[in-house]
């Protein structure tokens, strides 16, 4: 009525009010949620059904969402109940590649010029035509998604691992690699079609171009890891199929399927993409169970580690832990901000420092880290404390290891500026009690993980 849209050009949805369940109000689990208003483009007849009554909410490709407004006003439990929240907004967004869709006149967002140059890329190294075998395109359109997400991660400081984002990277970089392997690529291939992406967006997004080895490193170190368990696992997984089959069963034991990851380094989700693939089921309850079991163990003796010999709080190991706090902090700066502690040891004579990286650090990398270090010993910083709630210290910005085993009140200890960090202590008052930081090795710790060796000297 104000701007003159034509009624038939509005759809309206309602919500169910008994299952509540409606096509235009947005929500992911539980946390903030709204209905919403969405903006669709209608394609033409020739994307339609040829019903008579098509029209927005029908299953063809015609009407397709380019842009959606939610207007953030619940606070859902994610079980059905909701309560109005203070604040509210409205958040909106539109689909870069499916507006590109649209005025580009192409079928699909791996049709448009940025993603088809991709494609392409992955045809020509698997020697597959697009939109000739429903299989291979499965494959085709994965890789082209994967290894752009994969790329622009890396490029953000995200780092492969086995937690949390990190996590989320590794098994894009997996998927993206096992389905190369099906469309019959030989070798490493991912860093080659990272480099498209990059020559693609960098226009847009040139850190892309600036940290491209970093990138082409991180999945390609990557890459390699996947492929040396790959081989073995499918093999054993194979036996496992076979002993399913002679008993006439068609499901893996979540004991097998952990063994496959616990003892051969085999990714649970590869398992379970097979699993999806050949028509058989995994006890997902039983594996779950196992994998937990075998997280609070990692997590425990990670934590033996944190402590370290703090158990004798001479001030030779009280200096050494301020200085982990330090090494932590300027490593965050030399290498990378997504540069996580791994791990710990202290004595009176030295400390231990396990960090995630990809790589052996340089002779220059260590010098700069070591100056950094001293130089904010030498700035006599001082080494404040502070009690506060968990969630209040998250917000601060204050990091921590394991922040699960942290009780709902927590100790921060601030370095100056430099470092804030929960941390059960203790420390010294002022860097300057430190004296000379000195780091005496730097090796491997285990995959993705490095190890310095340092000592202070007075």
């Amino acid at each position: 009525q104000e701007i003159g849209i034509p009624a038939e050009k509005i759809t309206k949805f309602y919500r169910d009010p008994e299952t509540g369940k409606c096509d235009n109000f947005w929500e992911h689990g539980a946390g903030p949620c709204g209905p919403c208003s969405e903006i669709y483009y209608d394609r033409g007849e020739r994307y339609g059904c040829g019903k008579p009554d098509c029209k927005v909410g029908c299953d063809c490709d015609r009407f397709m969402e380019v842009w959606n407004n939610v207007f953030t006003q619940f606070d859902g439990d994610g079980k059905g109940g909701y309560e109005e929240l203070e604040q509210k907004n409205i958040d909106t967004g539109m689909g870069l590649e499916r507006l590109a869709v649209v005025m580009q006149e192409v079928d699909s967002v791996f049709d448009i010029d940025t993603m088809k140059a991709i494609r392409d890329k992955v045809c020509e190294l698997s020697g597959k035509t697009y939109q000739t075998d429903a299989a291979d395109d499965v494959s085709i359109r994965l890789i082209t998604d994967h290894i752009r997400s994969s790329t622009f991660m890396v490029s953000d400081g995200i780092m492969p691992s086995n937690e949390s984002r990190g996590y989320v990277l590794r098994r894009l970089i997996r998927r993206a690699a096992r389905h190369g392997k099906m469309l019959g690529i030989d070798g490493v291939f991912l860093a080659k079609l990272s480099a498209t992406v990059i020559a693609e967006s960098k226009d847009g997004y040139p850190e892309l171009e600036e940290k491209k080895d970093f990138i082409f490193r991180v999945l390609t170190q990557e890459e390699e890891k996947f492929h040396k368990t790959i081989d073995q696992g499918l093999a054993i997984l194979s036996e496992m199929q076979k002993e399913m089959e002679a008993k006439g069963e068609n499901v893996l034991s979540g004991e097998e399927a952990f063994k496959l990851y616990d003892t051969y380094g085999f990714p649970p989700e590869v398992t379970k993409d097979l699993a999806n693939e050949q028509g058989y089921m995994i006890n997902m309850e039983e594996f779950q169970k196992l994998y937990k079991e075998h997280q609070e163990k990692s997590r425990m003796g990670s934590v033996q580690k944190f402590k370290g010999g703090l158990a004798d709080e001479s001030q030779e190991t009280i200096c050494y832990h301020t200085a982990t706090h330090l090494l932590n902090a300027a490593l965050k700066i030399v290498i990378n901000k997504d540069v996580h502690q791994k791990g710990s040891n202290i004595t009176k004579e030295r400390m231990r420092f396990d960090f995630s990286c990809d790589h052996k650090l340089t002779e220059e990398e260590k010098k700069k880290t070591e100056d950094l270090v001293n130089k904010w010993i030498q700035q006599n910083l001082p080494v404040s404390i502070q009690e506060m709630k968990k969630e209040e210290a998250i917000k601060s910005g204050a990091e921590c290891m394991f922040i699960e085993k942290y009780p709902d009140i927590v100790t921060v200890y601030s370095i100056g500026e430099v470092s804030k960090e929960l941390c059960g202590g203790p420390h010294v008052k002022n860097t300057s009690e430190l004296g000379i930081f000195k780091i005496k090795k730097e090796e491997a710790s285990s995959a993705g993980v490095r190890r310095i060796k340092a000592v202070l000297i007075k």
